[in-house]
C-alpha cells in the first residue's frame, strides 16, 4: 500500500493538535468549585437549630452531612474546629457558648484572665474545660509579624487603622498561608499602592495581610488577626490563614513578584511550624480563579506546582 505524504497544511494542523494535547496534560483542570474540605468535624448551623449538624465535606457551595444529606451554604453557617494549643487573654468577662456559633450562647461567663485554648473554629476559641468564647478583642500568644523576609524590604507604614471596619479584631492562630493575585494590571498598582488602598479605606469589604511586588512587601494587618479574603465565610480560609496578595501591575515583573511571595510564604510557614502542604490558593477555599496567572499558566508566571516547589526549596534555606 502506498503511503501519501502529508501536505504542509496537514502537518501544521497536526502540530497544533499536539500542542493543545500537551497543554491539557501539563496544566491541571480547574472547575468553578471543587471539594475543598473533607472532614468529619465540619459543623453547620442556623438560628433554627437546637444543635449543630456534623458534616463530612464542603465544596464551596454545599455541605454534605454525615448522613449524605446536602445543605446549601446560603442557609447555614459553617465552621471547622481546628486543633491549636495557645493562650488567650482578655480584660473583661466573656460569655460562654456551647458550640462555636452565636446561636448557642449560655447564661455562663468566664472572668477576665488568661486561658489555654485547644481549638479555633470560625470566630470562636475553645477554653479547655469551660467552653467556647468569642475570639474578638482577645490577645493570643502568636507573633503578629515577621522580620526575616530573606532580604526583601518589608514595610509596615500603612497598617490598617484599629478603627477601620476592615479590622475584624478576631484573634487567629495561623494554620495556612493563602496566595492571591490582585487582578489589577494598571501601571503603578504595586504593593505600596494596595497598602495605601487598605489604609485609607478599601471600598470592598476584603482585607489581607500582605501585598508583594517585584521589589517590596507591605504588611497591612497583624498576623494574629483574621482577615476577609478567602470568600469562605468563617471557614478556615478566612479564620485560620494568612493572606498574601501578589501584584500583577503591567509595569512590574510578575515572575519576580511571585518569587518574592514564595520567599515570604516560606518564612511564614517556618515561623509558624507549618509545612508546604498548608499552602493554599484562594481557589482552594471558594473556587474563585485566583491566583489567576498561576492557574491559567499565563506568560511570565510560574504555575502553582512550580510555586510550591520554590516555597519548599526556600524553606530549606530560611
Amino acid at each position: 500500500m502506498k503511503h501519501q505524504k502529508l501536505t504542509i497544511k496537514q502537518k501544521r494542523i497536526l502540530k497544533n493538535i499536539l500542542v493543545v494535547v500537551l497543554l491539557i496534560i501539563s496544566f491541571p483542570s480547574y472547575t468553578p468549585t471543587q471539594v475543598i474540605i473533607k472532614s468529619d468535624h465540619i459543623l453547620i448551623s442556623n438560628h433554627l437549630l437546637s444543635r449543630p449538624i456534623e458534616c463530612s465535606s464542603f465544596d464551596g457551595l454545599t455541605y454534605t452531612g454525615l448522613d449524605g444529606k446536602k445543605y446549601s451554604h446560603n442557609s447555614y453557617v459553617g465552621v471547622q474546629p481546628l486543633t491549636i494549643s495557645n493562650t488567650i487573654s482578655f480584660n473583661s468577662s466573656k460569655t460562654l457558648y456551647s458550640a462555636p456559633f452565636s446561636y448557642y450562647a449560655t447564661s455562663n461567663t468566664v472572668p477576665a484572665g488568661s486561658y489555654h485554648v485547644t481549638k479555633e473554629a470560625g470566630r470562636y476559641m475553645y477554653i479547655e474545660g469551660k467552653g467556647w468564647v468569642s475570639s474578638q478583642y482577645v490577645s493570643i500568644d502568636v507573633n503578629d509579624s515577621i522580620e526575616n523576609t530573606t532580604g526583601i524590604p518589608l514595610y509596615k507604614d500603612y497598617m490598617i487603622p484599629d478603627s477601620s471596619s476592615h479590622r475584624t479584631h478576631y484573634a487567629m492562630r495561623p494554620l495556612y498561608i493563602t496566595i492571591h493575585t490582585t487582578d489589577n494590571t494598571n501601571r503603578g498598582a504595586n504593593a505600596l499602592s494596595h497598602a495605601k488602598l487598605q489604609y485609607t479605606g478599601n471600598v470592598r469589604s476584603a482585607s489581607w495581610h500582605y501585598t508583594v511586588d517585584d521589589h517590596s512587601i507591605y504588611q497591612s494587618l497583624p498576623l494574629n488577626q483574621q482577615a476577609g479574603h478567602a470568600g469562605d465565610g468563617v471557614m478556615p480560609g478566612n479564620s485560620a490563614s494568612i493572606a498574601i496578595e501578589i501584584c500583577v501591575n503591567s509595569d512590574g515583573h510578575l515572575y519576580i513578584a511571585e518569587k518574592n511571595a514564595a520567599k515570604l510564604a516560606a518564612a511564614l510557614l517556618k515561623q509558624y511550624n507549618l509545612s508546604v502542604d498548608q499552602l493554599r490558593m484562594h481557589h482552594d477555599w471558594s473556587g474563585k480563579e485566583c491566583p489567576r496567572p498561576m492557574i491559567e499558566g499565563q506568560s511570565g508566571s510560574m504555575n502553582w506546582d512550580s510555586f510550591k516547589r520554590q516555597v519548599y526549596n526556600y524553606m530549606r534555606t530560611v
